[in-house]
């Protein structure tokens, strides 16, 4: 079963599973592998843990973190 939640013009989806509610990353669209401890959020967005390693071990002017930059402007800003 799948949830949809909207925040102050943010939606985020959540999907119930085994009476658990585990967040969906907001870059991969994935439920992550450990539920919610397996990554961090930014202003109640989301992030799995192998998107926050893809974050960390990003090249500055990759197209990964430019994806991450935007990705990270549009929650803050």
């Amino acid at each position: 079963m799948m949830k949809t939640i909207h925040e102050e013009n943010n939606v985020q989806e959540i999907v119930v599973n085994e009476a658990k509610i585990l967040p969906i990353c907001y870059r991969c669209a994935q439920v992550p592998k450990n539920g919610l401890y397996d990554g961090f959020r930014i202003e109640g967005m989301f992030f799995c843990s192998d998107c926050q390693e893809e974050l960390f071990t990003a090249e500055p002017g990759s197209p990964e973190y430019k994806e991450f930059q935007f990705l990270i402007k549009e929650i803050l800003f």
